[in-house]
């Protein structure tokens, strides 16, 4: 139960896109040198990837998603459905002919001129962006009571102004409050500003503010209606960044007189079936859609009731999931814990997956401006989707889990006591579907998860694609299922970024790995991400570094009795460890983490703390350590098997860290020394990092041209016992995996060593390793 129901939430539901807030960062790897041209190229090419992974096509009951869940709405809005039809069917026929500048496809024989179908595209948004705006209008004076109005932006074909490209949008949508004045003239301009920079300021458009987006193509073509897509998928991940309450997102593409629905979820795009708008019919079903939209909840239109924007004092309030919520409760069970938020550090800037935020909150309300800029954050709120099971009981990757757990288990240490999250409040996301339930009905809560969402879609979908001869493997396990998540922890750490030394990066890392290293051993936890994001450091009152290691969202329970657990692949590019990228059968053990260790810090050394040392994309493809992003997984996991397998191999990589300072020779030093344990040691008569090959197979070619007679008779000693030559294939990362106890632990020591050095030289006021001391180290 939302412990701020009255909070004061403008009833057209733009505060949950409220205008310009604070922006998150990204997650990931930042693409390293791109310019602008190359950055759109390559959200072209993921656009592309995701509309190849995600997208289903022809879905049925798309658009009955929008529909009012509270009873009274959806009467009400069924009676204005009628009304809206009546009053906008004499602007049909003008809407038609204005439409028909647009053809259903190219004339026979004729060459298609990319200028003229510009143009003759952008002829359609007039009549278009009116007929919205005349549903608007006839909703606003039908006599029933919309939550809110649906009207295109005034700007068309516009560039969004905190646009991550220069793309444009054909039209946005965005919902303005039911007593708001809706312009139905030719001129959609704001005119009431009194000079011309007034104007246009006033008339710019955000990805904050729009609703939804419609992407127009001159020609129902298959061609059209995949470039439509495409842009629709690029174009709704800056909602999705910039908007740190939304849920799902919708869109519309319209190519000839063809209408389609989409609805953008976390790892699904849905696709309704088309709709003509040519007939009166498919007129129908677009006012359908606006009056819908125009009825429903806030959460039918994608936004999280759970995530409310105060416009003032001027902060987020976020509900949690209460720890002390009792389960018995039908009602109190649903208990939240409210934190207030004016920071935003993380936003949802990959569209498809966990859609992971973050957010830096208080307890303490805010009562003005002031309060909210003086705010002190005690918690770090983490928002997400990760894939789960539908029993919470049976969720083996439950954060919340594991942290109870953690904090059940893990003995007091002031050693590591600081560098691990501390649960605050955390959960599932429940809401009330039903927001205004009649008197004598209970609020409705449900879970938000994949399920609630989609409801017999969701099963239609994985039915018919379980099914399906044609469907490609990747979706024969259908649409994932995903619970919406969120914890509130602490301490607050700080990114590895705000460092100002190597000697610092040591000692965080040091103390992130000895709690792996602890919560392995006392909670049998593995962390099993590894990566820049998750290596955080926090500050002592003396202001000291301390390290801390968070998000054991891909953490899971090791196997009862040992350390191992199951093969599951995870992790982040580029510091996905060879087992997790070859996805093979090998146990994943500590040891795939102490080697994604040895990745972030080969990837700092190369590019600096702060990227500050990145070269242009061409440079960095053109690196060594550049083979770890670029490729397929299996052609990366090969490439970090070549450089791993040896000194000498590795020293391609170390050799172009980015100067010949002491620092960067102290951290190359230590990565060579976690590489040495990790892979040279011999274990069952095997080292090394490539895959070896025995019997048979172990005869070189060289040495077969010098022996034939030799290799025959190995041959035919072969057959006689299998009647086929055998080759042993030895993994080193297959066998070094039973004693990683042993060698994790060495190397934990060895790491520990090298921080208690940084920590010696920083205590004298020596800022920089001094380059004489590595000779006796």
């Amino acid at each position: 139960m939302s412990a701020s129901s009255s909070a004061s939430i403008n009833p057209a539901g733009v505060t949950s896109t409220p205008s310009h807030p604070s922006r998150g960062s990204g997650r990931g790897i930042p693409e390293l040198g791109q310019t602008e041209k190359q950055y759109s190229t390559v959200m072209k090419k993921q656009a592309q990837r995701h509309i190849d992974d995600y997208l289903r096509t022809d879905i049925k009951g798309v658009l009955e998603l929008s529909r009012p869940v509270n009873k009274d709405k959806a009467h009400a809005s069924e009676r204005t459905i009628n009304t809206v039809v009546q009053k906008t069917k004499i602007f049909f026929e003008e809407f038609d002919n204005a439409v028909k500048l647009q053809q259903l496809s190219p004339p026979e024989g004729s060459a298609r001129s990319v200028k003229d179908d510009l143009v003759k595209e952008r002829d359609s948004y007039k009549p278009l962006t009116l007929f919205i705006s005349k549903v608007a209008n006839a909703i606003q004076k039908s006599g029933e009571t919309p939550s809110r109005l649906l009207i295109p932006h005034k700007r068309t074909d516009t560039a969004m102004v905190n646009a991550e490209t220069n793309s444009r949008v054909d039209i946005a949508l965005k919902c303005i409050d039911v007593s708001s004045e809706v312009a139905m003239g030719e001129d959609f301009f704001d005119s009431s500003a009194s000079t011309k920079k007034e104007r246009e300021d006033k008339n710019k458009a955000y990805y904050e503010d729009i609703f939804a987006i419609i992407e127009v193509k001159r020609y129902a073509t298959a061609s059209d209606q995949a470039s439509a897509f495409e842009q629709l998928v690029r174009y709704t991940r800056e909602v999705y960044d910039k908007q740190h309450n939304r849920r799902f997102a919708w869109g519309l593409t319209i190519c000839g007189f063809e209408l389609c629905i989409c609805l953008f979820g976390s790892n699904y795009i849905l696709a309704s079936e088309k709709f003509d708008l040519q007939t009166e019919a498919g007129k129908q079903q677009l006012i359908r859609l606006l009056v819908y939209w125009s009825f429903c909840e806030d959460h039918r239109l994608g936004y999280d009731p759970t995530i409310r924007r105060l416009e003032y004092p001027g902060c987020w309030e976020i509900d949690v999931p209460s720890l002390n919520a009792p389960e018995a409760d039908p009602v109190q069970k649903f208990k939240v814990e409210t934190f207030y938020s004016n920071t935003v550090i993380v936003s949802a800037d990959r569209q498809f997956g966990r859609l992971t935020r973050c957010f830096l909150a208080s307890r303490q309300k805010p009562e003005s401006n002031k309060q909210v800029g003086a705010m002190k954050h005690d918690v770090i709120i983490k928002d997400a989707w990760p894939e789960s099971e539908k029993d919470a009981n049976d969720d083996k990757r439950d954060e919340v889990a594991h942290l109870k757990t953690i904090h059940t288990h893990m003995p007091k240490d002031v050693k590591t006591d600081g560098t691990y999250p501390t649960l605050e409040a955390g959960g599932r996301v429940c809401f009330s579907r039903d927001p205004h339930p009649s008197v004598s009905e209970d609020p409705d809560f449900v879970e938000d998860n994949t399920s609630s969402l989609l409801g017999d879609i969701l099963v239609d979908v994985n039915k018919s694609e379980s099914s399906s001869t044609e469907a490609p493997e990747s979706r024969k396990k259908g649409i994932a299922y995903r619970v919406h998540k969120r914890i509130a922890t602490s301490p607050i750490g700080e990114p590895l970024r705000r460092l100002d030394s190597i000697q610092k990066l040591v000692i965080v890392v040091a103390d992130a790995m000895r709690a792996h290293h602890d919560i392995l051993e006392n909670c049998k936890i593995l962390h099993r991400d590894i990566s820049n994001n998750n290596v955080m450091f926090s500050r002592t009152e003396k202001g000291d570094v301390k390290g801390l290691l968070i998000d054991f969202d891909h953490a899971i329970g090791v196997e009862p009795g040992s350390r191992k657990c199951h093969q599951q692949r995870s992790g982040t590019l580029p510091f996905m460890s060879v087992n997790n990228l070859e996805n093979n059968g090998n146990k994943r053990t500590s040891l795939d983490d102490w080697e994604s260790l040895i990745y972030l810090l080969c990837w700092i050394g190369t590019f600096g703390l702060r990227n500050e040392h990145a070269p242009d994309q061409q440079t960095q493809e053109n690196l060594h350590i550049g083979r770890w992003t670029s490729g397929t997984l299996e052609t990366i996991a090969e490439s970090k098997r070549t450089d791993l397998d040896s000194e000498s191999s590795f020293a391609k990589i170390t050799s172009q860290f980015y100067d010949d300072s002491g620092d960067i020779l102290f951290l190359a030093n230590l990565v060579e020394t976690l590489r040495r344990t990790l892979i040279d040691r011999e274990e069952k008569d095997c080292k090394g990092a490539n895959i070896v090959k025995r019997g048979i197979g172990a005869i070189s070619l060289s040495s077969a041209k010098r022996d034939h007679k030799h290799l025959a008779d190995l041959i035919k000693k072969a057959r006689m016992v299998s009647q086929k030559p055998t080759v042993e294939r030895i993994d080193p990362f297959k066998n070094r995996a039973d004693n990683d106890a042993a060698i994790s632990e060495i190397m934990l020591v060895e790491l520990e060593e090298h921080a208690k050095l940084a920590k010696y030289l920083l205590s004298e006021g020596i800022d920089e390793f001094p380059i004489n001391i590595l000779s006796g180290w």
